[in-house]
């Protein structure tokens, strides 16, 4: 009923704006509706796998009548984020006006760079936009945003000006504090596990004659396994048999020398819930975190590893397990050829 009215309406209006043209009669339909809008902060965190933007700021809806101008502030938030990994574009945006002026805006788009740090045209397709709220009080602004959106194919808050280098010379910061972090937490772990390790001590265990005749077994890598150096080699691991409470084992890494003896490389103290966890324990392989460790580097040759229970009280050594580890060209060279003639 009320879209037959507006029909009526409007084809009166029609009716009249035709003669009065016909008349050199100009004809104005009041009230003459603008937006404007304006951002008043912004937020930025940067992680290794995202990067979030968080601003506010305020539209003005100005209705311009014949005697005079109404404006009506609708304050807006939003939250944007951008996952370089995935290529994956996301923002949403809050209208926080005085009902019925309340709304969301949502878009997503696909880019290969960040689009809240590219001055201009960014590398973005698959656009899509949506609304929701009052229909009828926020069409104006929904068209005005959607119109921005379809017209850059970037989020809309990309159009305001801000200071850009400042948040390109942000992230870098972000991301090493990040690593940091990390580090810390995993220095913790370490830690706690250590001082569990230390209180467990006390606790009832098998004589030191048995335990010297358990030892765990390794699961990976396998015996006669061959892996490519300089990445990670998983270590996995399955504690004694019997009623044996491990917290904490010892990985003992060796090298064959060219003249067959067997050095070591590394010993290594690695907790239960890594051994026994599906991925293993990754700190071995790839040269630790900075990629440099000799330590923890598999160059090529042949190794062994052995494995005991640490704590709460050692047993004995594993069975020991010979592996390869293999340079990246031979790796190559071994590889199966699948085209050509």
């Amino acid at each position: 009923m009320q879209r037959q009215t507006w029909g009526a309406l409007l084809l009166m209006l029609s009716a009249i704006a035709g003669d009065a043209g016909a008349a050199g009669v100009v004809v104005r339909i009041y009230p003459m509706t603008t937006v404007s809008c304006q951002l008043d902060s912004i937020q930025a965190k940067f992680t290794a796998a995202k990067s979030t933007y968080r601003m506010t700021g305020r539209c003005d809806q100005h209705l311009k009548y014949e005697d005079h101008v109404e404006v009506i502030p609708i304050p807006w938030t939003s939250e944007g984020a951008y996952a370089p990994g995935q290529g994956k574009v996301v923002e949403t945006i809050l209208l926080n006006g005085n009902p019925p002026l309340r709304g969301k805006i949502d878009t997503r788009l696909g880019c290969v760079e960040d689009p809240w740090l590219v001055m201009g045209k960014a590398a973005c397709t698959q656009p899509v936009f949506s609304s929701a709220g009052d229909v009828q009080a926020l069409d104006y602004i929904v068209a005005y945003l959607r119109g921005g959106f379809e017209q850059t194919l970037k989020p809309n808050t990309t159009g305001f000006s801000y200071d850009r280098a400042a948040l390109v010379a942000q992230r870098p910061r972000d991301l090493q504090a990040e690593q940091q972090a990390l580090a810390e937490a995993a220095r913790l772990a370490q830690e706690a596990a250590r001082k569990e390790a230390q209180q467990l001590q006390k606790r009832v265990q098998p004589g030191s004659t048995l335990l010297e005749n358990l030892a765990p077994f390794v699961v990976s890598p396998t015996a006669g396994s061959h892996h490519l150096g300089m990445t990670t080699v998983p270590i996995k691991l399955t504690p004694p048999p019997g009623r044996v409470t491990v917290t904490l084992y010892t990985v003992k890494i060796e090298r064959k020398n060219p003249g067959g003896t067997w050095a070591l490389v590394t010993a290594l103290p690695i907790g239960l819930a890594q051994a026994s966890s599906p991925s293993g324990y990754l700190g071995w392989g790839a040269g630790g975190p900075d990629g440099r460790s000799l330590s923890l580097m598999a160059s090529p040759g042949t190794y062994r590893i052995t494995a005991q229970v640490s704590a709460p009280q050692q047993t004995g050594w594993s069975l020991p397990a010979e592996f390869v580890v293999m340079s990246t060209n031979k790796a190559i060279q071994r590889a199966p050829k699948a085209f050509g003639p």
